[in-house]
Formats: C-alpha cells, structure tokens, sequence
C-alpha cells in the first residue's frame, strides 16, 4: 500500500503558473514522506484572484527557483506511483502544462480525483470542496496551504481505503466504480532527439 497526494497553488492562469507544491507519501495509515516548497513561476504578474486565494505574493517567490530547479525531487515522488489531487484534472493539468512548458521529461503513473470519490462515498454532503469533505472527515487544516491541502487529500483517501474495506487504491477505485487515469502530457512543441 502506498500512494501519492498533491496540491498546486498558482499565481495566474496559464503555463509555467505554479508558485508553490505540496506532495505527500502514505501507505494507508500514516504519511510517510512529505515536500513542500514555493516556486517562482515563468512570470511575477500575479492575478489578484490567486494572491486572494493562497496569499501568496511575488516577493514570496521572486527569489526562489523555477520549477525545473525541483524536478528531480518531483518526478522522484510521482513516478511510479498511484496520485491523488482534489479536483485533479486541474493539479494534474498544472503538473503537465509545467512539464511540458519547460521541456521536462515525461513520468508515469495514474491519478485519481478525491472529489469524485467524496461524491460517491458521501453524497449528503452540501459540498465536496476540500474543506466540507475534510471537515466532515474530522481534519483539520490550513486550506489552501499546498501542503495541508496534500495531507487533506491523502486523508480523504485514507477514509475511502476504510469506507470500501479496500487494500490499495486501485480496488477502492474499482469498488466505488470509478478507473484510475494515466498521466498524460500534451507536448506543444516536438521533442528533439539525441539520435
């Protein structure tokens, strides 16, 4: 048993945008490795909507590395794994809009949506936004923190493991008749070729 969780904040809409990541490791029970830090995105024209959202400003992040600067941790993390995000097609649309806005190499593994999840395993909810489903599951947290919005996901996840009396991610997915997607990136510009 083990999987992934993540959480991008961003500055703006558009490529190269994320100014902070948060990933968390479990193996169902407990967190067993975390990262977070704050990156500089391809530009500091910051959107006022995002700054209201995550409080993070361009002096937070004007002296901090870009995202390739970090790729060897975070591919590290992710590769190979099963990953979850809460509203995931938009951390996941992140993670490939920055991979290929930087040439990065492609990695591999499937993701999962915990907002999907939380609509079938708790469908009383007035909601299913990260903080009506944590604060449901008893988790407390700083939302919109990218870590904590990580380790809320994770919890999520933890709960739908219990909830199905599943033994990994993947047969909870089946149980509750949900697939788990493979990471994809779309590459707007061609890959040069060493051969």
């Amino acid at each position: 048993m083990k999987y992934t969780a993540i959480d991008f904040e961003t500055a703006f809409w558009g490529k190269g945008n994320a100014c902070s990541l948060g990933i968390v490791i479990s193996d169902g029970s407990k967190l067993t490795d975390e990262w977070y830090d704050l990156i500089r995105p391809v530009h500091l024209n910051f959107d006022e909507e995002c700054i209201r959202v995550n409080g993070i400003h361009p002096d937070d992040v004007k002296d901090k590395p870009e995202f390739p600067y970090y790729w060897n941790k975070i591919s590290g993390l992710l590769n190979g794994t099963v990953a979850f995000a809460h509203n995931a097609p938009f951390d996941f649309g992140v993670l490939a809009n920055t991979i290929d806005h930087y040439e990065l190499p492609d990695i591999n593994f499937y993701w999962g949506d915990t907002v999907e999840i939380s609509r079938i395993l708790w469908k009383k909810l007035p909601n299913h936004k990260l903080n009506t489903v944590a604060e449901f599951l008893n988790f407390e947290f700083n939302h919109h923190q990218a870590l904590d919005d990580a380790r809320a996901c994770e919890w999520i996840v933890r709960h739908a493991l219990l909830e199905t009396n599943s033994s990994n991610p993947s047969e909870m997915m089946e149980k509750i008749g949900l697939k788990l997607k493979p990471f994809e990136i779309k590459r707007t510009r061609k890959q040069s070729s060493l051969f």
